[in-house]
């Protein structure tokens, strides 16, 4: 039940289908880049391409510059979350309990960890694999070479978002941004938030979004949480540059851009089909288009 009940919502359940046109990533920015996807949701870039999971079409893509759309893994079930290091593709599915890891070129799929509970969100370091477990309430580990994953939390309601730096873990909860230090102990960086949905790390600062309000929020990393942007409900994932946060809203349609040190916010793109996952290179942002099957991107 409550796995119908949060694919239903992703789905939207009475939702146009996608379209059936795929392009390679020549388009102008602000044009399309891929149509045709199944349910595209997380996506991230490496600098040079990007790579997203189709949710339900059960994909893992990759859209590499001057090429094509290339499935890169088949057959997953319900994969969610991604991140990319320089050599390989890693993701959660959410009901197939797995994480996983392909090399960027493609292959044969390795799996990292099993019998997970609902794993969410994924992040990395140079020797690790992070995710959350959404329906167990946990935060995981395991080697990027595999072997026995390791439990960091436990009792977390509702873990989503995860993001590392610098040996510390944050993640977010039903309510709460966590942090937990190498060596320490899980606390709350911000607690009382309004459903936090992501969150990410530079190396001042933990940005989150509070997918309720809709505001952009921001801490130092010693805490002390702060409003950048105030908006509508609906905020769902974001993304940094050295100079930005970027996010989606999925419920307004729109993908927009604040300062970090906060001001007024600067809109990227309206009357979205469910815009969802974000990602950024040095010149565009990237976005998938979780209604209409689409791949888009414009200029910072």
């Amino acid at each position: 039940m409550i796995r119908h009940a949060l694919l239903c919502a992703l789905a939207g359940c009475s939702g146009a289908a996608p379209a059936t046109r795929a392009t390679g990533p020549s388009a102008a920015p602000g044009d399309t880049l891929a149509t045709g996807q199944e349910y595209p949701i997380q996506i991230i870039s490496d600098g040079q391409g990007v790579y997203w999971t189709n949710h339900l079409g059960g994909q893992v893509v990759a859209l590499a510059p001057g090429g094509a759309a290339k499935v890169i893994a088949d057959k997953q079930e319900y994969p969610l979350g991604i991140a990319v290091d320089q050599t390989a593709v890693y993701w959660t599915t959410l009901n197939g309990g797995t994480i996983m890891k392909v090399a960027k070129s493609g292959g044969e799929p390795v799996v990292l960890a099993k019998g997970q509970f609902g794993p969410k969100g994924i992040a990395l370091d140079d020797a690790s694999v992070y995710w959350t477990n959404t329906y167990g309430g946990t935060v995981m580990t395991v080697a990027k070479s595999g072997g026995t994953p390791a439990q960091l939390a436990t009792k977390q309601p509702d873990a989503a978002g995860i993001a590392v730096a610098n040996g510390t873990v944050y993640w977010t909860t039903k309510t709460a941004v966590m942090q937990l230090p190498k060596g320490g102990e899980p606390a709350a960086l911000a607690s009382e938030q309004a459903s936090p949905q992501a969150v990410a790390v530079d190396a001042a600062a933990v940005y989150w979004l509070e997918h309720d309000s809709g505001s952009v929020m921001t801490a130092p990393l010693a805490g002390g949480p702060k409003v950048l942007v105030t908006g509508k409900p609906g905020v769902q994932e974001l993304v940094l540059d050295d100079a930005s946060v970027f996010w989606t809203n999925e419920v307004e349609g729109t993908v927009k851009r604040v300062p970090k040190q906060g001001g007024s916010a600067t809109e990227l793109a309206r009357d979205q089909q469910r815009p969802y996952g974000i990602a950024v290179d040095g010149a565009k942002v990237y976005w998938t288009g979780y209604r209409d099957g689409t791949i888009r991107a414009a200029a910072k």
